[in-house]
């Protein structure tokens, strides 16, 4: 005969019930929502823009549009004043360059714009001929001595002779004629009688020039202006080739003052330094 087993202190279950609904009244919780203005520093808010207020993005644009257009403006500028407009820079046609064609310089061409000479430099007046407008006749110094002023002792290498015309000698033209071409690069003059016999200066006693221009072959024309001191003052200029030297005075002083003063121009010695042309 079977006994039925019972479990040992069985616990009470209570009997299954409906579920009840949940309240009426409670909802279910909402998802929260992240507001960025939670975390912003606490700045001063500001008002909202009126509808007739400036947009500042789009003024700053505008602002960096009218830049670009004013930079590409001076651009078109320099590039259209740069130009002269003279067919023979600009004209493609005309310019051998202008088709990417190498122009070779010929070399012989740099060396012949600037003539040098050959051999030693030297006073090429030593050995020249003058031709001058007049002469003054020969005078007695103060110790009875005959003096002569003829032109050729401009190149005697002694100031103490001189060529010497009458007079203001202004307009007057002193032509030196070089022995060979020569190449000359310094010019200059003692501007006066430049003698002292007995205690007495003849240079402030004669005329003095002051100013002359100096003329060669090729026409080149330059101008020398003068100290009024008794000494050789020699003018550099660029290297040019002649066989003849043309002096023009253009200006004088007064004659000298005084019991000794004389109305007479005087040159005591000339230099035209260079080499010869070969």
């Amino acid at each position: 005969m079977e006994v039925p087993v019972q479990a040992a202190d069985p616990t009470p279950v209570p009997p299954a019930g409906p579920v009840e609904p949940p309240p009426a009244d409670v909802r279910p919780a909402r998802r929260s929502t992240w507001d960025p203005r939670d975390d912003l520093l606490p700045y001063e808010e500001v008002d909202d823009l009126a509808a007739d207020d400036p947009v500042h993005g789009w003024a700053w644009a505008v602002w960096v549009a009218f830049a670009v257009a004013l930079v590409v403006l001076v651009v078109v500028l320099i590039r259209v004043l740069g130009t002269d407009g003279d067919a023979t820079a600009s004209d493609p046609g005309t310019d051998p360059t202008s088709a990417g064609a190498p122009v070779e310089e010929d070399p012989s061409d740099a060396a012949n714009d600037v003539p040098t000479g050959v051999g030693k430099r030297l006073d090429l007046a030593d050995s020249a001929t003058f031709g001058v407008p007049a002469t003054a006749p020969a005078t007695n110094d103060l110790d009875g001595t005959l003096v002569a002023y003829e032109a050729s002792q401009m190149a005697d290498g002694n100031p103490a002779t001189t060529w010497r015309t009458a007079g203001d000698a202004t307009g007057g033209q002193v032509v030196i004629t070089l022995s060979e071409p020569g190449v000359v690069t310094r010019v200059g003059l003692v501007n006066g009688y430049a003698k002292q016999v007995a205690g007495v200066d003849w240079y402030p006693n004669n005329r003095r020039i002051l100013a002359v221009t100096w003329t060669f072959d090729d026409g080149t024309e330059v101008e020398q202006t003068f100290a009024e001191r008794p000494a050789m003052q020699l003018l550099k200029l660029p290297p040019v080739e002649t066989s003849t030297v043309t002096v023009t005075i253009t200006s004088v002083t007064p004659p000298g003052s005084g019991t000794l003063g004389r109305d007479y121009t005087a040159i005591s010695e000339v230099s035209v330094i260079g080499r010869r042309a070969g």
